[in-house]
């Protein structure tokens, strides 16, 4: 999945809409947002950002269509796709 992808996916969603991460099966707050050369990388923490602070962001970039990975210690996970949960209250990345 790429940023343009997630960016599009969640358009009509809530501002206040918070983000999770699937990691081995477990649901975990996404607390960081990083943008490297390569990717946007997604690292979790204990407070969940709100897709406002994502879009905060992301909004000065150009190139949006790079690819999300989810980051575990140092492994990259590719990130394939997003479930609402909650109607729109939460979302998760899978």
């Amino acid at each position: 999945m790429r940023l343009t992808d997630l960016l599009q996916l969640t358009n009509d969603l809530n501002n206040q809409t918070a983000f999770y991460l699937t990691i081995k099966g477990k649901i975990l707050p996404l607390a960081k947002l990083k943008i490297t050369a390569d990717g946007c990388l997604l690292y979790p923490g204990q407070h969940p950002m709100s897709k406002l602070k994502v879009i905060h962001l992301v909004k000065q970039m150009h190139h949006k269509g790079i690819p999300l990975w989810i980051i575990n210690g140092k492994e990259r996970i590719p990130t394939y796709g997003i479930q609402i949960k909650d109607n729109g209250r939460w979302i998760r990345l899978t």
